[in-house]
């Protein structure tokens, strides 16, 4: 009984050996383009696995750059408050003085001090949270660093130099001048 169709159909003269042979080898054939056929789809399925996998951490990728951005951009803004609560100046005063914020004139009254600091260069405004404040020429600076668009206005502090040839150079403009 241990013998296999194979031996039991050559035994009985029903095949040839040849033909035998070539049943074996077209069956062995065709088992393997099934098991081709099969890993060629395995491997349709995996690649488009890996597709959506890479898909999905380009994804995620991209959400964790624009969280990082959130909080980078929060971490700046608390910078830029403590800034000013630290260097905040008081403004109060009866002068009246215009700057230009984003194409558009402003005033803001303060004291005559703060109107020279701010001529001179050693002081500045900063603009935060739709609110205009005064702030030392070094923290707006610092804040300038941080985030240049808080910056309203810093005049520079460096005193021009009087040309020789200026045939009004010995008139200055009287400090009591206003526009």
């Amino acid at each position: 009984m241990g013998n296999s169709f194979k031996e039991q159909f050559l035994k009985k003269g029903l095949v040839t050996k040849k033909q035998a042979n070539k049943a074996i080898n077209e069956k062995r054939v065709s088992h393997s383009k099934k098991r081709n056929k099969k890993t060629r789809e395995d491997d349709e399925i995996q690649r488009r696995i890996q597709l959506v996998r890479d898909e999905q951490s380009a994804r995620n990728r991209e959400l964790n750059h624009q969280r990082n951005e959130v909080a980078k951009e929060k971490e700046i803004q608390g910078q830029i408050r403590q800034i000013i609560k630290q260097n905040l100046i008081e403004v109060e005063g009866d002068n009246s003085f215009h700057f230009v914020d984003n194409k558009k004139i402003k005033k803001l009254y303060v004291s005559k001090q703060i109107v020279d600091g701010l001529s001179n260069g050693k002081m500045a405004i900063i603009k935060q949270d739709e609110q205009y404040l005064v702030v030392p020429a070094k923290a707006a600076r610092q804040i300038q660093d941080r985030k240049a668009a808080s910056l309203i206005l810093l005049n520079s502090s460096v005193k021009k130099e009087l040309d020789p040839d200026d045939p009004y150079a010995e008139f200055p403009i009287p400090d009591d001048l206003e526009w």
